[in-house]
């Protein structure tokens, strides 16, 4: 549970970096979906991408990939800001607040951080 929050986290941080959107905000947003197009399973590069086949046809390319989803098309612009706006201020504070109260209850139906020596 601590691993994936630190993992929000970390996203969190990233997406407020792009909120400026200035040149450096540009630049970090390029680099970021284009280490994402290559994740396995979700990226048309990454590994297992080749697996999902619907008889010919891939199910992962250039436009249904992760990528695609982040940035809204094909290349980065204003869709992109957008969704990276919804992702710091909804999506990831919605998502760390779920895992904190799973969190604090598992903690609390396991008896507390220690327990008698």
């Amino acid at each position: 549970m601590g691993v994936i929050l630190l993992v929000l986290t970390l996203l969190l941080r990233f997406t407020g970096y792009l909120l400026p959107w200035d040149q450096l905000a540009i630049w970090a947003i390029t680099v970021g979906t284009n280490m994402a197009r290559a994740t396995p399973f979700l990226g048309h590069e990454g590994p297992g991408a080749s697996l999902f086949y619907l008889g010919d046809v891939p199910m992962v390319t250039a436009g249904s990939d992760v990528r695609y989803a982040l940035l809204g098309g094909t290349v980065v612009g204003a869709a992109a800001l957008l969704r990276f706006y919804v992702l710091h201020c909804v999506a990831i504070p919605l998502g760390a607040g779920v895992l904190m109260a799973v969190h604090f209850w598992r903690v609390r139906k396991d008896g507390g951080i220690s327990g008698p020596l």
